[in-house]
């Protein structure tokens, strides 16, 4: 008499994260923290994404002036800043959101506008170099 077996796999766990790295502060009356986020999609897939935020000095307090969203599409960018979680932030990560990604950013906390596409496209590009550096 013939038989049947039956496995069932379970699904994929994706469990969602924030995780605050770095808070530096590049000049007086500036700081910028970076966060690694891992959010889920509905196909309960990892999506990894690094934000940048900068913090304005107004009066005595410290306020969000920009907030900047890097979604790692590419495996190694997604490699790298999965690492980040584990490791830690690299010198030369670090030095590079400092000199490459910062100098980009700020011009639009002290202004207070947005980015033009070709802005977003040389800050996002920045991101992804700060974050393989």
């Amino acid at each position: 008499m013939p038989s049947t077996t039956s496995i069932t796999t379970g699904g994929k766990k994706c469990k969602p994260f924030l995780l605050r790295v770095m808070i530096f502060s590049p000049e007086s009356g500036y700081k910028f923290t970076i966060e690694i986020q891992k959010a889920c999609s509905s196909q309960n897939e990892p999506v990894w994404k690094l934000l940048f935020d900068l913090y304005k000095k107004i009066g005595a307090d410290f306020q969000e002036v920009v907030s900047v969203e890097f979604v790692a599409g590419d495996p190694n960018d997604i490699d790298k800043i999965a690492a980040v979680t584990e490791d830690g932030m690299k010198r030369s990560q670090v030095r590079s959101f400092r000199d490459d990604v910062y100098p980009l950013v700020k011009p639009f906390g002290d202004s207070g506008q947005k980015p033009n596409n070709d802005q977003k496209k040389m800050i996002d590009d920045s991101m992804k170099k700060a974050i393989n550096a």
